[in-house]
């Protein structure tokens, strides 16, 4: 018997006219069910995870296991969500007099057809588990994907989502993450350079300098690891010195403090009279 077929529908049609008043006490009753099971389902995942979190937070929970634990709960629910609502659907389509055979054998061809031709949606699907199970990255870390470099603010069944330095959004395919850098598992260090003039005392502005790091080391609000220190002169020419000045701090803050430094180098050097280049 197919699907769409007239008498099928008339069937279907007549056996709800006659049963309306069955038909409205197990459609509520389903309706009930299934906002109950979600309701106690995502309560048990909820309630899983904070239990973990309790217990990790006493034994000291490293930053990295929150994020995991946080993404995998959200990964959870969206599949647990998905398997609920296509339950939910059957058993409404059987309260109401529909014969669930057609359905399901239509279900069954169009899953083939629909298998053959999603193998990118199902490969999306595996690679999602994969990067929550190997721990690549998860919510709220700093990651580069291929060109996209931002915070990692879902993990989904199908796609990742960044958000950039600029409010940008990426949407990712799980089955197109190859290289990732992830950021936010250590500190990140680069480099201000600054330019005296060659006749420069090098020492003092050095002295002066490494002093102005250990300043702002001190200065609340900051996100340094270390204080800035400098590493010594990576160039020069007749016209100009070059030192070079390493920063060492969180990702997400990187370049407000490599412009924190460079003012603060350049403050430190006409106090102390050092001619810039």
């Amino acid at each position: 018997m197919h699907l769409f077929n007239p008498q099928t529908l008339t069937h279907f049609w007549n056996n709800l006219s006659e049963n309306a008043l069955s038909s409205t006490i197990q459609i509520t009753g389903v309706v009930l069910f299934y906002m109950l099971a979600r309701f106690l389902t995502f309560r048990v995942i909820d309630g899983t995870i904070a239990r973990i979190f309790l217990h990790d937070n006493r034994m000291g929970m490293p930053e990295g296991r929150v994020k995991r634990l946080q993404t995998l709960q959200g990964l959870i629910k969206s599949v647990l969500g998905y398997i609920l609502g296509f339950v939910f659907g059957v058993f409404l389509l059987r309260a109401v007099g529909f014969d669930i055979l057609p359905v399901v054998t239509t279900a069954s061809v169009l899953g083939v057809a629909v298998a053959l031709g999603s193998q990118k949606l199902f490969k999306d699907i595996i690679s999602g588990f994969f990067l929550i199970v190997d721990n690549l990255f998860g919510v709220g870390d700093v990651v580069t994907i291929g060109t996209a470099t931002g915070v990692v603010e879902e993990v989904g069944m199908r796609v990742t989502r960044l958000r950039d330095a600029t409010g940008k959004e990426h949407l990712l395919a799980n089955g197109d993450i190859g290289t990732v850098i992830n950021l936010s598992r250590h500190p990140v260090e680069e480099f201000v350079e600054i330019n005296v003039s060659p006749t420069a005392d090098l020492e003092k502005a050095i002295r002066a300098m490494n002093e102005m790091g250990i300043a702002l080391l001190k200065v609340e609000g900051h996100t340094l690891k270390s204080a800035p220190a400098v590493l010594g002169v990576p160039a020069f020419t007749k016209d100009l010195t070059t030192l070079r000045i390493a920063v060492v701090t969180d990702p997400m803050h990187l370049e407000v403090e490599k412009m924190r430094v460079r003012e603060a180098l350049r403050l430190a050097l006409i106090a102390s009279e050092i001619p810039l280049g």
